[in-house]
């Protein structure tokens, strides 16, 4: 093949990739043509010959051309004095530090034309033409007619696109300790949506580079995915993907046929930008389900800067694949107009009373602040606890012959009398604080159908049993939390598939697979599930809270509710923001009717009505644009929510993760079963081979007695530093009443105020040598 060939199509598979985030992708030929594809995205604007440069400016000339618009005695809104000018800078009268929103020096980049015009817009849209089968990316400074007006404590833009017909006002108004961004969605004109020349709003990315910094700027990006990340500024990884996340995750409403990279949740709506004395928390505060959020660094889109930024997707699209064939599948759009009925950003400024630097523990305070002041999130009640948390699993479906005919039988795994069993001999190691969260403990959840009621398994031992083991926990400090899982099931008489499956974007059934572990495709030994609509969440969860409750339950997990979220593309017409408020007033029912709430994985959305947290992991996706790892979920929650590590003894290196969860203050969690390894085989729980009890209850209490030797003292403290050596081998961490601790990573050790503790006291050989 011809380098020139060559060429071409590696153009056009990073065009494919970077247009997906909203960001316009153009070649590297000295006259640029915008990169397309006929059924794909594309951009309209035509490239030009590069400008001649500017005289470059300082960031005092460019604020000495801006006319006040608006303060309090904490911020201050400026606009250039240009007519209809969207270029704005924020001041915090704190700091002095000037947030502008686009570059003032951008005319200077070396990118090319399209690229300066996304560094100056103040929008972009990625607009849908559903005949065509292809997204279109346009910027506000090359595409759209712009109209600033004045408005009661700040300024309305009304952005209109006449190339597409459509035209999005926004307002823009300082608050008192930050400035919002403000789009009803109702408000945003489409003409002839609905004609087969239509053209639709599919996203839009608001001041996309608000705080974008240069390459003579330090500073780094808090990016929430996984426990945290940083992304440095300029950090030469320009030969990387850019980084794109879907806050709460992605929606799993359409069925990929290949399993997609394995990566963690995105928890929380915001990001932080950290510039030495001065940062900046970003919030997606409305329109949170329809968000992502995207960096990049200076020289992987071919500019200067590096800028971080929310998109939102207004409609969601999806692939149809003609006779189930693998290529050339058709792009469909959602039908029923936008569902995302409003979108609010939020730009809180970060600084330090004293003029010292900032770094993330100060973006996490700001957000910590957002959740307790804007959202309801309260100090839990049981921070004064360092419980030991367990995954139990009750049974699963087990394909058996018997008179030589396959039948699929429930196959118990942990049943309550091992269950009481593990307990007991947990607290005979000295165990006597544990939360318990028990999967798969109704008839209906171990058969895979929708679960409405409290009834616990004869395949299990029943009620009597199940009764037996709730006195033994009540009677000895442990909680158990009740799970139910009713994202996928099978038919039954109450939930039919027929009627119960959410719908996707190209009209289909949504069937979630199983997908071959070691090939990512799809495993045929088991059936596809069918996905619970969001539309009948209020039926099945409604009873099955009265029924906690008529049960005498005190305690309740919930599962994936937790940490996933998904539409209903049919004729119920449930977009993600709508079903994050059915799954709000579920929690919210359930902590008020039937008491303790655990969230298994936390999105921000059900922080204001959960007790604990369980199963957060302590690594982020490990991109390889991400710099450094950090706790961050962890340290916002710690000293106002408890919250626990995923199973220690999945990871490949016990002591180096029992050592990173003590650093971050976070309760560590095992996965234990009743049964053998070889027992497992050709059940949905053979990926617990790992997790029979018997060979884990003398670590599991060494990790207990570990944790409150470090841990007890501090659970109900902020952490107000924490410091990771250049060589990654120690962490310290601070906690508000100066308890301070040291984690060792070659030595195995942590050190409590100086005083040392060895893992190889509290572990097997096997965990720690």
């Amino acid at each position: 093949m011809r380098k020139h060939t060559k060429k071409i199509i590696a153009g056009i598979v990073c065009a494919a990739m970077m247009t997906s985030l909203g960001v316009s992708v153009y070649s590297d030929n000295e006259e640029e043509t915008a990169v397309e594809e006929t059924a794909g995205d594309t951009s309209s604007e035509e490239e030009a010959s590069d400008e001649e440069p500017q005289e470059v400016i300082t960031e005092e000339q460019a604020f000495a051309e801006m006319e006040l618009v608006t303060e309090n005695d904490k911020l201050a809104l400026y606009r250039s004095s240009e007519k209809n000018s969207t270029n704005l800078c924020l001041v915090d009268k704190n700091s002095g530090k000037k947030w502008f929103s686009n570059p003032v020096n951008a005319q200077n980049s070396k990118a090319k034309k399209a690229q300066k015009n996304d560094l100056l817009s103040g929008m972009s849209l990625i607009y849908a033409e559903p005949a065509d089968r292809r997204t279109t990316t346009v910027n506000s400074k090359a595409k759209a007619d712009v109209t600033v007006e004045n408005a009661q404590n700040g300024i309305k833009i009304i952005y209109e696109f006449a190339e597409c017909g459509i035209t999005v006002p926004v307002t823009i108004t300082l608050e008192a300790d930050h400035l919002k961004l403000y789009c009803n969605t109702a408000e945003i004109v489409e003409n002839y949506p609905s004609s087969s020349s239509g053209k639709l709003t599919s996203t839009l990315s608001f001041m996309t580079s608000f705080g974008a910094a240069d390459r003579d700027t330090d500073g780094y990006f808090v990016i929430p995915d996984g426990s945290g990340a940083l992304i440095n500024f300029n950090n030469e990884k320009i030969g990387y993907k850019v980084y794109s996340g879907a806050v709460y995750g992605s929606d799993i409403t359409p069925v990929k046929t290949t399993k997609s990279y394995v990566s963690e949740n995105v928890y929380l709506n915001m990001f932080g930008i950290v510039e030495g004395d001065s940062g900046l928390v970003v919030v997606a505060d409305k329109g949170d389900t329809a968000a992502s959020i995207n960096a990049y660094v200076a020289g992987e889109i071919n500019t200067d800067y590096n800028g971080c930024y929310f998109s939102f997707e207004t409609r969601t699209s999806d692939e149809y694949l003609m006779g189930g064939g693998e290529s050339n599948p058709l792009k469909v759009f959602e039908k029923h107009g936008i569902l995302v009925p409003e979108i609010e950003l939020r730009y809180y400024p970060v600084s330090s009373d004293d003029g010292s630097d900032i770094d993330y523990i100060d973006i996490a305070d700001t957000y910590r602040d957002y959740l307790t002041g804007s959202c309801g999130v309260e100090t839990s009640p049981k921070l004064d606890e360092n419980p030991l948390y367990l995954n139990f699993y009750g049974a699963a479906i087990k394909k058996k012959s018997i008179l030589g005919i396959p039948v699929n039988v429930k196959e118990e795994v942990t049943g309550f009398d091992d269950a009481m069993d593990i307990l007991g001999e947990l607290n005979g190691f000295g165990v006597n604080d544990m939360v318990v969260s028990y999967k798969d403990w109704t008839g209906t959840d171990i058969g895979e159908k929708i679960t409405d009621k409290a009834s616990p398994a004869g395949t299990l031992g029943g009620s009597g049993k199940f009764n037996k083991l709730m006195d033994y926990a009540e009677s000895n400090n442990i909680a158990i939390y009740p799970d139910v899982e009713n994202q996928t099931f099978k038919s039954s008489l109450k939930y039919m598939t027929i009627t119960n499956t959410a719908i996707r974007v190209s009209n289909a059934y949504s069937r979630q697979i199983v997908y071959d572990l070691a090939h990512g495709v799809e495993n045929k030994y088991y059936k596809s599930m069918s996905l619970f609509s969001p539309a009948s969440y209020d039926k099945a969860y409604s009873n099955l809270i009265k029924s906690y409750q008529k049960k005498g339950l005190t305690n309740i997990s919930l599962g994936s509710l937790a940490n996933t979220i998904y539409g209903d593309y049919g004729k119920k017409a449930v977009s993600r923001e709508m079903a994050k408020g059915y799954i709000e007033d579920i929690y919210s029912s359930a902590q008020s009717t039937v008491g303790s709430v655990m969230a298994d994985g936390g999105n921000k959305y059900v922080l204001p009505y959960v007790d604990t947290v369980s199963n957060i992991p302590i690594s982020s996706s490990k991109y390889d644009i991400f710099d450094q790892e950090i706790p961050f979920y962890q340290i916002v929650l710690h000293g106002l929510i408890p919250c626990s590590t995923t199973a220690i003894n999945a990871e490949p290196d016990i002591a180096d993760a029992v050592l990173t969860a003590i650093s971050c203050g976070s309760n560590i969690t095992f996965d234990l079963i009743g049964i053998e390894a070889s027992e497992l085989k050709d059940t949905k729980y053979d990926k617990y081979f790992y997790a029979y009890y018997g060979n884990w209850t003398e670590d599991a209490a060494g990790a207990y007695r570990l944790q409150n030797d470090i841990l007890s003292d501090v659970a109900d403290q902020k952490i107000v530093e924490y410091n990771i050596s250049a060589d990654g081998n120690e962490i310290e961490t601070v906690y508000e009443d100066n308890t301070t601790t040291v984690v060792n990573f070659e030595d195995d050790t942590v050190k409590l105020n100086g005083t040392t503790y060895k893992l190889a006291d509290y572990f097997s050989e096997g965990v720690v040598g």
